[in-house]
């Protein structure tokens, strides 16, 4: 799988105001609500770009006001969600 680098010049980046060790995390973030919002990502997509999990993802949709539109991508990953927790604990995991 290929990726694709974003070069975002210091000067911006200073005047966004976001702490270096957090830019990363929140520029994916931004990024991934943006383009969800824009109807341009599909939500599981999306959610894997934020780097946050699907119930924190929905959380921070809710508080931006960014209705959820479910798509087939978004239900596979879910039920492949709960087939890994069955199989986890199956195995000792939890209950």
């Amino acid at each position: 799988m290929g990726s694709f680098n974003l070069e975002i010049s210091d000067d911006i980046l200073d005047e966004a105001r976001i702490p270096p060790v957090e830019r990363e995390a929140v520029l994916k973030r931004e990024l991934a609500v943006q383009l969800y919002a824009r109807e341009l990502l599909p939500k599981a997509a999306a959610r894997r770009l934020s780097g946050m999990d699907r119930v924190a993802f929905d959380d921070l949709l809710g508080q931006r006001g960014i209705p959820s539109r479910l798509t087939v991508e978004d239900f596979d990953e879910d039920l492949a969600d709960l087939a890994a927790f069955r199989r986890s604990a199956g195995s000792g995991g939890l209950p």
